[in-house]
Formats: C-alpha cells, structure tokens, sequence
C-alpha cells in the first residue's frame, strides 16, 4: 500500500491556496508521517480512501473553534459544569460529517470490529456518532491538536491553522504538452530556461497574493514558443512572428512581474459590470484588501490588462471558428482591443442575440375584427426592435470628414496623417491661448459651478455666450445637406452619439456610433446594416423619432424597397410629448391605440377579480433602460481612446446580452426564484 506518499502529495495539492490573515495563527501539526499512517490504518478500515482521509484531516484543521470548544467541555472546572469525554460539539460534528461531506463514503470509516450498522435510509445511527467522535477525538490528540492537556489546563488556545509550512510550489506553465502548429509534427516541448533565469512573478488568484515561478515551452522544430496565456508563432504566409491569445488560458499575464488567474479576472469584469468599477477604484480596493499588506499592489493598467484578457476570451471561446485571437508578437495593448474589436466584435452586433426570441419580444400574431378567420400558424411571430442613442461617444480627428482615432490621445487634434499635413501650421496663438485657459484644470472648477447654476452671473465674469448647440431629437443639418463649419481644430472632434438596438427583454442586438447627430437618415443606414434582409427585419420599430424615421423612409424610397412590411411607431414615453396635431405620427406610429386597430401593440388581460384591462404588448422603453444602465459608464468612456472605447462598451453590452438571455432562460425552465432575475433589470 502506497498511502504514504500519495497522502503527502495530496496534501500540497489540497492545500493550493495559503490563508492570507493578520490575525495569530497556529503552527501546522508537526509529526512523523509514519505515526500519522499508523494511526489512520489502525483507527479506520483499512479500505479508507485517501480522499476521505484529506476530508478529516481537513475539517478538522479549519475549525479551530471546533477544537477550543471540544477540549473544554470535556474537563469540569466548575461546580455544576458537566464533563463529557465525547463533547456534543464533535457530536454535531460527526453528524454532518456522516450525513453531507462522507454520506457516501460511511463504511470506510470503521473496522468490522467496532459492529457498527449504517441504515442505506438514514444519514446515521447513534452508534455510528458515538463511535466517530471517539474515533476524531483520538485523531485530535494524535496530531497534537487539544488546546487542553489531560488535567483540563487550557494548553494553547487554536487559532487558525497556518499552511505556510505545507506551501506547495507554484509553476505556471503551458497548456500545450507537444506542438501543435500548423505545418509541424507533434513533437514535445523543451525547456530551455536556465534556472538562473527563471522569473518570480506574484500571482494574483482570486483574493489572493501569492509567489510563483514561470517557465514556457518551446518547439525546436518550428521554433514556436508556448506560453502560459498565449502562443508565439511565425505566420508561414507573412514570415512575420505573431501571436494566438489562448482564450481557454489558467493564467494571464498582467505586467513584467504580475500574473492572474481566471478567478480574478472574471470578477475584474463581474464587477466592472455590476458596480460599474473603474480600474483605479478596482485596483485600489483589492491591493488594499488582498495586497498581502502592500506586498503585492495592482496597478489599473494591470487591471485594464485583466478587463481585457477576460472580455477577449468571454467572446473568442462562443466563436466557432478559431476562437483564439491573433495579434502581431509586438502589439502593446491598445493594438489587442483594437485587433479584438476588428477580429471578434462583429461591427458592433451583439453574437449571442442573434435569432434569439422569447415571449417578452416576440408571440404569434394576432388579428383585427375583420381577420379573426386567419390562421396565425402561417403567419411570421410578431416581433419588434427597439432604437435609442445616448449622447456619449469618444472622439476622433478634427478634419471635416475624418473619423480616424488620433494620432495622440492626450492633446491631439488630428490623427496621424492629417498631423502631418495641418499640425505645423499656425494656429492663431491668441485664440490658442484662449483655448488652452478654457480647458486648463484650474478653469474645472469654475466650469462646473456653471453647469450647476447656469443662471449665476457675477460682476467679474465675462458674459455668456449662448452656443447654438445641435438639440438631440431635433432633425440634423445634415439632412439639410448643410455643413457644420468648426471654428477653429484646437481640439478633436467627438461622435455625437452611441446608437444602440435591442429587444424588449433587454437583449442586445447591436450598437453604433453616429457622427454629427441622432439623424433619420442615419438610423435608416444602421437599421438596414442591422437586418439586411427581409426575413430579419421586425415587424415594428420602435424609436423616439419614428415619426421622423417614417417619414424620412417614405421621402427617400427606402420604405417602398426595404421596409414595407415594418412599422416605425414611437415609445410610449416620448409619444406624450410628440404633437397631437401631427397626423402622420398620430396615424401610423402610435405605440399603443386603444380603437383596435393594432391588436399585436396592445392585448387584453384580466385581473384577478375578472376584470378586463389593455396591457401593451411590449416594452417600449427597453432602449431607455438599457441607456440609462450605460450612462453609469459614462466616467470611464469619457477619458477612453476610440479603440479602448468600442472594446469596453461592446464587451458590456456582450456581457449584459448574455446574462438577461441566461434569465430569461432559467425563468423558462422554472429555475430563476421570484424577483432574482439575473441582470434583467438594469
């Protein structure tokens, strides 16, 4: 029987995880392996499992009060104090153990002498108790254990188990055992690090800081490299080294010396998500917390790199094809979210809300008065797209009609190649400096004193300007084929608005930036982009201006080519404010008539007296909702670059899209308790 060694071992896998605590702490017991052995072999039956031995071991170890509590009931130190040799702690604690942890594994933990009868229908017997608390107790004592000795002296109170001498060591290592790239056999890897080489980097695992050393693999054959997180290869088409991002990674590099696992960079996402957390408020919050006392400290550039690694492999891994993104072997991060986005966001459409459905967005088609002969089986579901923008958006080159990012984020106006033909020309040094006073931190303050009191003026201000700003649902000089001349190019130019498209539910189907302004024209191009054909298209449309929309489509003759068989109609909300005298809004984009006309917009319900009541028959307002969860975005989008920018809001949305369709899946089945719905409401 080769017990001993297997149990040693076990025990450093076991014990991965060191508890990281300023509180005192009690030394891991210190005896013979073969004492230990003996023991176990004659206390228990001698079919016991190693797993089952790790269990006791364990429980044992991580209750310490356990220990305290056990001891001192079994000593008399008072007058009316009962003793018990069994305590009715380690009673309790054997009763759990027999019924949940080791339910299955009972007859393992006694010898045929001890006549003990386990009932297949009950957790445990009376007999069976009395007999493994005897059994634990006898384990406590030969592990030194007791914070009592025999005369009932308190010894050493327990505190928590230290595992520091029991530490395992840490590799973090490749996935890949042999080479798999595209032109080679599967030959095995070497490693060819000196050992005077071998980089100690701090892992940070979960809430938790711990030492590790990294070693990677290499093909002599091909020359490709394996690493923990990714692959370095040559493309045999460009001959240029390259890089595969391993979407399925244990572990991701964060910096020169800091490592992660998934558990830590899934919650830098979760809580991004939940909490819409910065990366400096994250940063701050676990080196303070988990920082193995300022040991170890996260950086936000080392949790923007997490952000990025965990959203990159939550879209790669539901990717059919090649889910592991490729990058060039010297691409710094912002080249990874900008290849990310090129590679793996799909122009801004949502992957997983594609042809998804439920009954909160579409149901089968219902009749007027005069078609209630018509079968709805052969009829298409009614279904409908809800459209809003929010007025938040990065910027992008100053030039009229260029929208590439710039060449500098932090001061330029203009991106790379109209830097070179505009950036050494004068700029008017009065304006200039008049700009640069106007947009100098110490001009904050006052600005925001005027954004919170607009109709403050003081003897020492300057008089206000009114600017003629663009109003967000008015129609868009651009439709007007007119121009907007800038001023001057001190500073860059900014996309007017993220448009976004989802169902009533809240799944997302896609998002967009508009330039210029929220025109008709615009959501016409990002519609038609969005359902390219007449089987993908809704039956409604739902958007603040779809009066606008409508209109626009029957002007230009995209209604007659397109979208004839979909209706723009208004949401509810912004159809109170729209003109009653506006007879093609009130005609043909009502959300909800109540003359019968629309039975597939508005439904009868009863209530629980009987009663009958309209109850529209979707959620007209999911777009308002959604935006209004993004806004809480809107500290952290405003100082992104465009790249950073479509990255982070497309793995958001991505995010969001994937858990309201898990809780409307878990609904369905019967999973989701009442009002615990994941994400649904935002």
């Amino acid at each position: 029987m080769c017990f001993g060694s297997t149990l040693g071992l076990a025990c450093l896998l076991l014990l991965f995880f060191p508890l990281v605590s300023a509180a005192p702490t009690s030394p891991f017991p210190n005896i013979p392996f073969s004492e230990f052995s003996s023991f176990i072999s004659g206390t228990f039956s001698p079919d016991i499992s190693l797993a089952t031995v790790l269990v006791l071991l364990f429980s044992l170890m991580d209750n310490p009060e356990l220990l305290n509590l056990h001891g001192r009931q079994q000593h008399s130190k008072v007058n009316g104090d009962k003793q018990h040799l069994v305590s009715t702690w380690m009673k309790m604690f054997s009763r759990l153990l027999l019924s949940k942890n080791l339910r299955a594994v009972r007859t393992e933990l006694f010898h045929s002498a001890d006549h003990i009868y386990l009932d297949p229908s009950e957790p445990y017997t009376p007999q069976s108790v009395t007999a493994l608390s005897k059994k634990l107790d006898s384990l406590v004592s030969a592990l030194h254990l007791g914070a009592f000795n025999t005369s009932g002296k308190l010894r050493h109170r327990r505190q928590e188990i230290s595992y520091e001498a029991i530490e395992p060591l840490r590799l973090i290592l490749p996935q890949s055992y042999e080479c798999d790239s595209e032109g080679c056999s599967q030959y095995s890897l070497s490693q060819n690090t000196k050992f005077s080489q071998v980089p100690q980097v701090a892992l940070a695992r979960g809430a938790d800081a711990i030492q590790a050393w990294v070693l990677h693999g290499h093909c002599e054959h091909c020359g490709t490299s394996y690493y923990a997180d990714h692959t370095r290869f040559r493309n045999t088409t460009t001959q240029e080294w390259q890089c595969s991002m391993l979407s399925g990674a244990r572990f991701v590099k964060l910096g020169q010396s800091t490592w992660a696992d998934r558990t830590f960079t899934s919650s830098v996402l979760n809580a991004t998500y939940s909490f819409h957390a910065s990366t400096s408020a994250f940063a701050e919050f676990w080196s303070t917390s988990f920082g193995l006392g300022g040991n170890t400290t996260i950086t936000r550039r080392h949790v923007w790199q997490a952000f990025v690694s965990e959203s990159i492999s939550m879209v790669a891994q539901d990717q059919q094809d090649n889910p592991d993104l490729v990058v060039a072997d010297s691409a710094d991060i912002d080249e990874v979210t900008t290849t990310a986005f090129t590679q793996l966001g799909n122009g801004g459409v949502i992957q997983p809300a594609q042809d998804h459905a439920c009954d909160e967005c579409s149901h089968k088609r219902r009749f007027s008065t005069g078609e209630q002969h018509l079968d709805p089986d052969n009829y298409d579901p009614v279904t409908m797209c809800v459209v809003d923008g929010i007025v938040m958006s990065p910027t992008h080159c100053a030039h009229d009609d260029c929208q590439s990012p710039l060449a500098n984020a932090r001061g330029e106006a203009f991106c790379e190649y109209h830097r070179q033909v505009w950036g050494n020309r004068c700029r008017h040094q009065r304006e200039w400096t008049q700009y640069q006073e106007s947009h100098s931190r110490a001009n904050l303050a006052g600005v925001r004193r005027m954004i919170s009191r607009p109709q403050e003026q003081v003897p020492w201000q300057n008089p206000r300007r009114n600017a003629e700003v663009q109003a967000h649902d008015q129609p868009a000089p651009e439709d007007d084929d007119s121009i907007i001349q800038k001023a001057h190019y001190f500073g860059p130019s900014k996309y007017y608005c993220t448009e976004t498209a989802c169902y009533p539910c809240g799944a997302v189907l896609a998002w967009a930036l508009f330039d210029r302004s929220e025109s008709p024209t615009n959501i016409l191009r990002f519609l038609a982009s969005l359902f390219p054909t007449p089987e993908s298209r809704p039956t409604y449309i739902c958007i603040d201006k779809g009066c606008q929309v409508f209109q626009t489509a029957v002007v230009n003759g995209s209604f007659e080519t397109t979208w004839k068989n979909t209706r723009f109609i208004v949401d509810t909300y912004h159809y109170s404010n729209h003109k009653r005298t506006d007879n093609l809004c009130q005609t043909w984009c009502n959300p909800s008539p109540l003359d019968g006309s629309q039975p597939n917009l508005v439904i009868q319900e009863t209530d629980d007296h009987g009663d009958l009541y309209y109850k529209r028959a979707f959620n007209t307002q999911a777009c308002e909702q959604l935006n209004a969860w993004i806004a809480g975005f809107a500290g952290i989008l405003k100082r992104m670059t465009i790249h950073n920018f479509n990255w982070f809001l497309h793995a958001m949305l991505y995010l969001h899209t994937k858990r309201v369709i898990a809780a409307k899946a878990a609904k369905k089945a019967g999973q989701a308790e009442d009002g615990d719905e994941v994400a649904s409401n935002v």
